[in-house]
């Protein structure tokens, strides 16, 4: 009997045992050691660039470009905004047509050039004003966020198919390779946090004290670095052929349930409970489908238009109707998470205070240690953020968990979100209350002495250094611990939720929602910030958030973003009161029966440590969801385990 052809368009080249071995039969090679060094070098690298041009950006903004404070925030926020929203474009490109590799390395040579023109932006004379404090021209506004939106523009392609990548290069027919997977995720956030870890100490401390070219030239060099470093593995990675991507599945099973809305369809009425979505893999092993039923929603009964019951594949162009209904049911599990999106996206806005407002913030405050010999630049307390994170997930899964756990009680995704949403609410009232002390401190005149000796207000505006306030910096640390406290209930429930309460195939859509997310948050808090400048400073006055930050209210502005959250948080309460959890199984085992699968054309051609691959059999082979042999694109999917997980997908 012929082996029957594995699906073409399947997403991850199977690889037997002996693809990572010699041909004489000698010890299987590491993955771990041989190829992911190279991938892990070009994550580290492009974090150390990434966090080394946005963590102090908000002070090169006021300081070297002359911007308002608040113009200042709004350009941070909106930048970062762009950095969130690219990858959605980033994940649909390596999922649909160029394959992962291609996307990285592509995106790479556009955030190089990014990184290139804005040191170039800080060192060519002309490309930025002559003196600190004095405002930038057009020109040398159109350099500076020129080089920022190409930045954008790249770390779209990177940020959602890196970690994808490294897990594309196991093998999870081989027990060593199954092994090393956990480890590379360890190692891969470990590089993450290490990059992000040297930019806001070492990199942070050359812009401010020595030179800001030299601490963007940096950045560039990491960047460049990171190219190399990727390339270098090239002849070494295993290659995932591009499929359909399933973003690209929801917008057309919600264009055709569209446009069949309120027409004489010539379909029948859904009938029947379960449905049997695709579980990724060979469609003759039928017998796997048992038990992986997903129960029919009745929210979202219009997308019902674009469901054929005889239909066994996607219609064809043109054609209205003909989807599925496991395939449409598919798509209103993610429909119907949109609630819970639009809930969380003011969470994102008060997470962005944090590189913008929190920095400038901590610029009016006493930074000095050691006597005056060390100055501590304000972008650097966010470390305290990343501590906060790594402290209290073990916290939380450790301790607080089993111990709920134990008094039969049990925090489900939606609570933690809920619990996070109200930390916020208190991290926004303890950096008020700083700001309250450091305004009181002003006005009773206990500031540091300015450079020259002479009266001024604020190192925003004034070159002497005067208008700092002689309280410590190190008040801003309980702000950041609760913005961190916020994140691993929030960000990381928001994310475990996106990612559980969707269908396998659909998980990226779910993910990228997570994404988006990010990038409404902050987009709104630019928004925000410009309707609050424009409300409080009309007729002359200065407004909360003025130039001069010591003749502002920017306690009242956190305040406000503090009844804000209450208000989002009452229609969180309200969204959430009546959300049934959909019970989506997540197999961490199938058996497969005993069958020979024969590669498909592209992964015959494939060559791998120099051995082509040969027909895998995988008997009782274990696949768990992010290791299926999928139908789709699996960009954006893969959340491993990790004791330390950064804020959004750092």
């Amino acid at each position: 009997m012929a082996a029957p052809d594995f699906p073409v368009d399947a997403t991850v080249a199977l690889l037997d045992d002996e693809h990572r071995a010699s041909p004489t039969g000698a010890k299987q090679k590491s993955t771990l050691l041989t190829v992911c060094p190279f991938i892990l070098g070009n994550e580290f690298c492009e974090r150390l660039a990434f966090y080394g041009l946005s963590t102090n950006m908000v002070i090169y903004l006021t300081r070297i470009m002359g911007c308002r404070p608040a113009f200042a925030a709004t350009q941070v926020n909106l930048f970062e905004g762009t950095c969130y929203l690219t990858p959605v474009l980033g994940a649909w490109l390596a999922d649909a047509h160029w394959g992962r590799y291609k996307t990285i390395l592509v995106f790479s040579g556009i955030y190089f050039v990014g990184m290139v023109t804005l040191a170039l932006s800080t060192w060519i004379p002309g490309l930025q004003p002559p003196h600190e404090g004095d405002s930038a021209n057009w020109i040398q506004n159109l350099a500076l966020y020129g080089s920022l939106y190409i930045v954008a523009l790249g770390t779209g392609g990177i940020k959602p198919n890196v970690s994808a990548f490294g897990a594309d290069q196991f093998d999870m027919s081989n027990a060593q390779d199954r092994k090393e997977k956990d480890s590379f995720f360890n190692w891969f956030y470990f590089a993450i946090n290490l990059g992000s870890f040297l930019a806001v100490t070492t990199l942070v401390y050359i812009q401010e004290s020595v030179s800001w070219t030299i601490g963007f030239a940096i950045p560039a060099a990491a960047m460049l670095l990171a190219v190399v470093t990727f390339v270098a593995g090239s002849s070494k990675y295993v290659h995932v052929e591009p499929t359909e991507s399933p973003m690209s599945r929801v917008v057309k099973v919600l264009w055709v349930a569209s446009r069949a809305r309120g027409k004489k369809t010539d379909r029948r009425q859904i009938t029947g409970n379960d449905y049997t979505g695709p579980v990724n893999l060979p469609p003759d092993t039928a017998g796997l489908r048992a038990g992986m039923g997903m129960r029919k929603n009745r929210s979202y009964q219009w997308l019902e238009a674009a469901c054929d019951p005889e239909a066994t594949s996607a219609p064809e162009t043109g054609r209205v109707g003909g989807y599925t209904a496991a395939q449409v049911e598919e798509v209103r599990m993610v429909m119907r998470m949109l609630p819970i999106f639009f809930t969380t996206i003011l969470f994102w806005t008060i997470y962005c205070q944090m590189g913008s407002f929190f920095v400038e913030q901590g610029t009016q405050m006493n930074r000095q240690m050691f006597g005056g010999k060390l100055r501590i630049p304000a972008a650097s307390l966010a470390l305290f953020n990343t501590i906060s994170i790594i402290a209290l997930i073990p916290v939380y899964d450790r301790v607080l968990v089993p111990s709920l756990r134990y008094f039969g009680k049990q925090i489900s995704l939606l609570q933690r979100i809920g619990w996070g949403l109200l930390v916020c609410v208190f991290a926004m009232l303890a950096a008020a209350a700083v700001e309250w002390y450091r305004l009181k401190l002003f006005h009773e005149g206990k500031v540091l002495p300015a450079l020259g000796g002479s009266p001024g207000h604020s190192i925003l505006s004034h070159r002497d250094g005067s208008g700092i306030v002689d309280m410590n910096v190190f008040w801003q640390v309980p702000q950041y611990l609760l913005v961190g406290l916020s994140e691993v209930l929030a960000s990381i429930g928001q994310l475990e939720f996106f990612y559980d309460q969707a269908p396998d195939v659909m998980r990226s859509c779910s993910m990228a929602l997570q994404l988006l997310s990010v990038a409404a948050g902050s987009y709104l808090s630019g928004a925000v910030v410009v309707a609050v400048s424009s409300a409080t400073g009309r007729k002359g006055k200065n407004g909360w958030l003025p130039d001069d930050l010591n003749n502002g209210r920017l306690d009242l502005f956190f305040v406000f973003l503090a009844g804000l959250m209450v208000l989002n948080l009452v229609w969180f309460l309200w969204v959430v009161r009546n959300f049934e959890y959909k019970a989506v199984e997540h197999p961490s085992m199938r058996t497969a029966p005993a069958t020979t699968y024969k590669p498909p054309a592209w992964a015959q051609a494939q060559v791998v440590s120099g051995v082509q691959p040969a027909n895998i059999n995988i008997a009782g082979q274990r696949i768990s969801p992010d290791e299926d042999v999928g139908l789709y694109g699996r960009s954006v999917t893969f959340v491993p385990a990790s004791p330390i997980y950064p804020a959004p997908f750092r």
